[in-house]
């Protein structure tokens, strides 16, 4: 009982912490962090230990699904470079980076230190999103942000696996060539679920289960992988976003709506939960630690957190610079134009570190050696980069002239044009009060007719508009697998369409009623 009503404590201060951080233009969790902390200073928080075999299944996986289906396959495919440098080979460089500095200054031992490596490497976009969508900044930004937060989440958890089983020798099957065939094996898993998965989704459309299900097949994915000892991270990511290009286009918009709004809500609980973890595991290795080794164990962490931030600093330029090289050396067609110098230095200070470094740490057996070092040395990571960057990421942007790259409004505008004329398209054909109401609805010359306390008129009315939103999710379904439009444009006016075919059919259902 104390558990929970601490827990709903915790909850109910980051309902007040999200309002200050929307009115301060502050990533919302650079405040759990601080609140986190807070909790774990006050004399009534509990003491919890987390099973670190639950804590990935349940931190990970969901985060993982979530970031899938709102990365775009079109976006990866373009900006593969930069990605690649970025998901992969930044995540290897701050690895080694970190794990030097374990083994030299903190004495771990070298698989441990790569462990440490593995699970301060991969930045977290939820937090810079917060702050580079509200200040507008070029979308190439955004995009690559949200594509390299889904792959290098997949490339530090197959490195924190291998360092893991090699600091304690708990999994003789974790080699590189296991973890070579684990790589192929997630992917064929996770795809193969999410095609038998199109083919049951639909038995619970219109229902609560449609949710539920989404939820019981992300968790039952991860730990079957677990047990087939293939990546569960691949089989995760490759199962979102099948998933996520497939969905029937029938798909009630209800549901997809209801859908959204749970796995946001469920992503932002573990989120405030996570921090809450954090603070209470922080003050128990600081209590474990004798005294004289407390500010040796903070200044190692301290000098994690300036490895992390100059790696992606220097790495990010790097491979600016070759990007540059490249371009007017042999202007190849794979390559995208290099961004602007000022692009990159937004890119390499928008590398704060939030959930998964938390549940990683959170994973650690307790037999790893240095556990309480190196968890330690991954919170300071994460409250670091929360507060330095999180709190300078959005003055630097405001600072700098980023120039006049077309944001997401300016990419929406002409497709919800397209999709407004094509619902009009509809109408000729049909005559009546219906028709000139949608006309003048959709901003088309006409003259509403329709009476409002008239239920054949009203059915009639809704039942056209359903048409032509029949119609236009086609269209819009077109331009995205035509390459038209981006997928954060398509999302955008799926959710309008969606709105509109909810508001039509509450109203044709109420009609029915009536009569």
């Amino acid at each position: 009982m104390h558990l929970f009503e601490s827990l709903d404590a915790i909850l109910l201060l980051a309902l007040v912490l999200l309002v200050f951080a929307r009115k301060l233009n502050v990533p919302y969790p650079t405040l759990l962090a601080a609140a986190g902390l807070g909790f774990a200073a006050l004399p009534f928080a509990p003491m919890i230990t987390v099973d670190p075999h639950l804590v990935l299944a349940l931190f990970i996986a969901p985060a993982l699904l979530h970031a899938a289906y709102h990365t775009s396959p079109r976006a990866l495919r373009r900006y593969w470079f930069p990605l690649l440098s970025l998901a992969v080979f930044a995540v290897l460089v701050t690895t080694v980076t970190v794990a030097l500095v374990g083994v030299t200054l903190g004495g771990l031992p070298l698989a441990a230190a790569f462990a440490l490596g593995a699970i301060v490497a991969p930045p977290d976009a939820a937090a810079s999103e917060a702050v580079l969508g509200e200040v507008g900044i070029p979308r190439r930004g955004l995009l690559l942000l949200q594509g390299e937060s889904l792959l290098n989440d997949a490339t530090a958890l197959l490195l924190f696996g291998l360092a893991t089983a090699f600091a304690t020798h708990s999994d003789t099957s974790a080699t590189p060539w296991a973890l070579a065939a684990a790589v192929p094996g997630g992917i064929v898993f996770g795809a193969v679920t999410a095609l038998a998965y199109l083919r049951i989704v639909p038995l619970f459309a219109g229902t609560l289960g449609s949710s539920l299900a989404d939820f019981a097949v992300t968790f039952g994915l991860w730990l079957l992988a677990e047990r087939l000892h293939i990546s569960p991270v691949l089989a995760v990511v490759a199962f979102g976003m099948i998933v996520s290009q497939r969905r029937p286009i029938n798909q009630p918009a209800r549901d997809r709506l209801q859908s959204e709004a749970v796995w946001s809500a469920a992503v932002l609980v573990l989120n405030i939960v996570a921090f809450m973890l954090m603070g209470l595991q922080s003050r128990d290795v600081l209590i474990h630690l004798p005294p004289t080794e407390r500010w040796p164990a903070i200044g190692f962490a301290a000098a994690i957190l300036t490895t992390v931030l100059g790696t992606r600093v220097v790495w990010v330029f790097l491979v600016r610079f070759v990007e540059g090289i490249l371009a007017d050396r042999f202007e190849p067609s794979w390559l995208p134009k290099p961004p602007p110098w000022n692009a990159s230095l937004i890119l390499s200070w928008s590398g704060m570190r939030g959930l998964l470094t938390l549940a990683t740490a959170f994973a650690l057996p307790q037999g790893m050696p240095g556990r309480d070092l190196i968890v330690l040395a991954a919170f300071g990571v994460v409250i670091g980069t929360l507060v330095i960057q999180g709190l300078t990421l959005g003055p630097l942007i405001r600072r700098l002239d980023l120039g006049g790259e077309a944001g997401l409004a300016d990419k929406i505008a002409p497709a919800r044009k397209r999709l407004i004329d094509v619902g009009l398209a509809v109408l000729p054909a049909s005559e009546g009060g219906a028709a000139d109401a949608l006309r003048f609805r959709y901003g088309a010359a006409g003259k509403v007719t329709a009476e409002a306390d008239d239920p054949q008129s009203t059915s009639e009315f809704d039942e056209l508009h359903l048409e032509m939103i029949a119609r236009q999710r086609a269209v819009l379904h077109e331009m995205r697998d035509g390459g038209d439009i981006a997928e954060d444009v398509y999302r955008r006016l799926q959710s309008e369409l969606d709105w509109s075919e909810v508001d039509a059919r509450s109203f044709s259902d109420n009609v029915l009623k009536a009569t």
